[in-house]
């Protein structure tokens, strides 16, 4: 499962349409629509159920949902420690900090 498969993941739950989450990220809707597909595909579950006007999530999808926003927090998190971490070794490697 891809970090970015989540993302988009996300994006049709928040839109609740393929089509408008595919216009927010600047792809076409057919590519989204498979990765969605590929997705239930991965998981072996169905993630939507798919109206004429919207989708929903199902259950499963809602528990995906909560573990995507989990797994993207805590990759943004870690993202930002490491720039912090390489922060103070660059500070470090300057002098700073030095008394």
């Amino acid at each position: 499962m891809e970090i970015r498969v989540l993302k988009y993941f996300l994006a049709v739950v928040r839109e609740e349409s393929i089509t408008k989450a595919a216009d927010a990220l600047h792809i076409t809707q057919p590519t989204l629509s498979r990765q969605m597909t590929g997705l239930e595909e991965e998981t072996g579950v169905k993630l939507f159920e798919r109206g004429t006007r919207k989708i929903t999530l199902t259950n499963e999808g809602l528990l995906l949902r909560r573990r995507a926003e989990e797994i993207l927090r805590l990759v943004d998190k870690t993202q930002q420690e490491l720039v912090e971490q390489e922060e103070q070794i660059e500070g470090k490697q300057l002098g700073y900090g030095r008394v």
